[in-house]
């Protein structure tokens, strides 16, 4: 009875070990973090500024929101129905998020830039930021337990 009973604690430990230390969480967060992922990608391997601006808006509006002041809604909102943005469902994952949070503040920061960049017509300078956009995020997936 005892080594079934420290058997069952050993394998509790073990679980809640292996939650803590590495496992992906789920929920909201992390779907508009796999979609921001997605779109900095695909804005990074765009030919053209119009097409790379479209794919960083998309990266902001996840970030961001619906409330967020970079948020534009007339590049769509690819992450509509999956939470309150990043940023927000960050905060709200307690300690889990607090570890992805400052690398995802980075990605919308970058992210911002390479629009303006856009805006300039440098597609350069947008693509380059759509790749350190998405760095950060991969960055965020990672950190984010």
């Amino acid at each position: 009875m005892l080594t079934r009973l420290s058997g069952m604690i050993l394998g509790l430990v073990l679980a809640m070990a292996t939650t803590a230390s590495g496992a992906m969480m789920s929920g909201p967060a992390d779907l508009e973090l796999q979609t921001a992922i997605t779109h900095a990608g695909l804005a990074a391997q765009q030919n053209t500024v119009a097409q790379i601006e479209l794919h960083l808006h998309h990266v902001i509006n996840c970030i961001e929101g619906k409330e967020g002041k970079n948020y534009f809604a007339g590049s769509g909102d690819v992450c509509q129905g999956m939470g309150r943005g990043l940023l927000a469902d960050l905060n709200a994952a307690g300690m889990a998020g607090g570890h992805a949070l400052p690398y995802a503040e980075i990605a919308q920061s970058v992210a911002v830039w390479g629009i303006a960049q856009g805006m300039r017509k440098d597609g350069a300078r947008a693509r380059a930021a759509a790749e350190v956009a998405q760095a950060a995020l991969h960055r965020a997936k990672a950190n984010f337990k």
